[in-house]
């Protein structure tokens, strides 16, 4: 049996909006699969805050920019604990640059080309690389 309107008794137009609702419904449900929780510890926001709290102070983010900032930042945490869990010495500090260089060119598209300056500036201060302790 294939799908045609006359052995679904549906109109042609009935059919089309269940294919085109079936369609839309399978690939929102991929789609929002494949997209992490927002916000899934309270450290992690925690830390988020703290970060962009600090930024702000020197940059003076909008109230459009101060969000986006703050969602970037905490995804590049989430990704930088994944990539701590995941790695070791030589590896971990190499995939830690990298990500580091990612999130400055991220950044790039939020801030303004002053903002994105004095951001490239502060990044080492206000987020180290790894702190090591003696």
């Amino acid at each position: 049996m294939t799908l045609r309107p006359e052995n679904l008794k549906l109109g042609k137009t009935e059919l089309m909006k269940t294919i085109l609702t079936s369609i839309l419904l399978l690939f929102s449900t991929t789609i929002f699969a494949q997209i992490p929780d927002a916000m899934n510890s309270s450290s992690l926001k925690t830390e988020a805050d703290r970060i962009t709290d600090e930024y702000d102070q020197h940059l003076g983010l909008t109230g459009i920019q101060y969000p986006l900032f703050k969602n970037k930042v905490a995804d590049y945490l989430r990704l930088a604990e994944k990539i701590k869990d995941e790695n070791e010495g030589r590896a971990e500090l190499d995939a830690l640059v990298e990500m580091q260089a990612r999130e400055s060119l991220a950044m790039n598209d939020i801030l303004t080309r002053l903002q994105y300056r004095l951001y490239k500036k502060l990044k080492s201060e206000i987020q180290p690389l790894k702190i090591v302790k003696n």
